[in-house]
């Protein structure tokens, strides 16, 4: 009997040592999909995340850049707040014109004009006081959309912000000198 509690053992090993192997192999497939999940999965997003393709934009207002676009929060003298600026600030006195950054449908007007590119892209225009345009027209690049002089929250007055968005956030974009 002590013989055969060596087979025993033996065979008891055997049955571990092959387990073993087998659970081992479905590991190694397993991981082996899991990667090309991953690549993929890696793939598409690289696709999805690619830098939009570059586009000139018309300059908004004739004034400089006062303030510049910002992820990092900025002071804002004027309420004492410190946040994200994620526009740009151009020097516009009450009455001058602010212009379309590039063609598209005005979605709408009030505290804000926005308009829409067609792209994925929308247009934020803030302290504009009186609009000449209205929601549903077509405008382009470099048209006028209104006038300066309206109070910016936590930016006071002076000037134009104006957002950029590529679906929803906000992007840092380049214009070109209005002719």
């Amino acid at each position: 009997m002590e013989s055969w509690g060596h087979y025993l053992l033996a065979l008891l090993c055997a049955g571990v040592i092959l387990l073993s192997a087998v659970w081992t192999r479905e590991q190694q497939e397993a991981e082996k999909a899991d990667q090309a999940a991953l690549s993929d999965q890696g793939q598409r997003l690289t696709e999805a995340m690619q830098t939009p393709e570059p586009v000139s934009y018309a300059r908004p207002a004739a004034g400089p850049v006062l303030r510049g676009y910002s992820e990092a929060p900025v002071f804002f003298p004027e309420t004492g707040v410190w946040m994200a600026h994620t526009g740009l600030d151009f020097e516009a006195s009450a009455g001058e014109a602010v212009y379309a950054l590039a063609d598209g449908t005005v979605v709408s007007c009030g505290e804000e004009i926005r308009i829409n590119h067609g792209d994925g892209r929308e247009s934020v225009y803030r302290g504009v006081r009186e609009t000449k345009v209205r929601p549903g027209q077509r405008v382009r690049g470099g048209d006028e959309i209104g006038t300066a002089g309206a109070a910016i929250p936590f930016e006071g007055r002076g000037h134009v912000c104006v957002i950029l968005r590529q679906e929803g956030a906000a992007l840092e974009y380049a214009f070109y000198q209005r002719p």
